[in-house]
């Protein structure tokens, strides 16, 4: 079944009416029938399932509510992805996958190594508004029933100094604490956890200097292995981590 997020003024009791970009790809793109069945979040956890009832001028579609849920898409876990800003569309890649895997919000991080491509503020909103896309077609795709937060980005020591909860910072150096050590030792002391930060690296990784600030503000540095991993990969890999540790990737 199609998923789309749409604006909380689209459902009106009963009635679901799309917007216009939403109503042509139904029609021209996904060629969806009158009759056929179609999922409508409106990203506050709720699911309708709709049937499409009407296309208005070749154009605007019209849908009837036929049931209403909670998401079960949703874990219970919040994560907060720190996440340096990439080269390319490298982050692009961790924005779609760590979306599919699990995390409730998105903080661009701006640390010594990252190597920036603010460019213009017309070329900086354009990326933000391809950033946004990426996250509300991801999470269409993985059955979310929320949009990851995009926040605004920060630099390093300012996104450090913000953290309130749980944090861990993977870090290539790390050789004595593991992710999985560290995160049974979190769940002997609560359990279930509730939220949780992780902080990773641009490119060229974290230097010693910032994994010592990130550390004194009780951030905890892990090891995720003898591999070096790309800074997408550790993204993925380390989101997948936990979500598994703590039971909810299948555990």
């Amino acid at each position: 079944m199609h998923r789309f997020f749409l604006p909380s003024d689209s459902i009106d009791g009963s009635v679901v009416r799309f917007p216009d970009s939403t109503s042509r790809q139904l029609s021209r793109v996904l060629r969806v029938q009158i009759g056929e069945k179609v999922a409508v979040l409106d990203n506050t956890g709720w699911e309708y399932e709709v049937t499409l009832t009407n296309f208005l001028d070749n154009q605007s579609a019209l849908g009837h509510v036929e049931e209403s849920r909670l998401c079960p898409g949703e874990p219970n876990l919040h994560i907060t992805l720190n996440q340096c800003v990439l080269k390319g569309s490298s982050f692009d890649l961790v924005l779609q996958k760590c979306t599919e895997v699990g995390v409730s919000s998105f903080v661009p991080v701006y640390s010594e190594r990252t190597i920036p491509n603010m460019g213009t503020n017309s070329a900086q909103s354009r990326r933000e508004c391809r950033w946004r896309r990426i996250l509300t077609e991801a999470a269409e795709q993985s059955g979310r029933g929320l949009i990851p937060t995009l926040n605004q980005g920060i630099d390093f020591r300012t996104a450090c100094k913000k953290v309130s909860d749980t944090a861990i910072i993977p870090w290539e150096e790390e050789r004595s604490t593991g992710l999985q050590g560290v995160l049974r030792e979190i769940k002997s002391v609560e359990d279930p956890l509730s939220r949780m930060e992780i902080f990773i690296g641009p490119e060229g990784g974290f230097s010693t200097f910032e994994i010592d600030y990130a550390r004194s503000l009780g951030i905890i540095p892990v090891s995720l292995g003898a591999r070096i991993l790309r800074a997408e990969t550790a993204a993925i890999a380390s989101v997948s981590g936990v979500m598994y540790e703590l039971g909810l990737l299948g555990g």
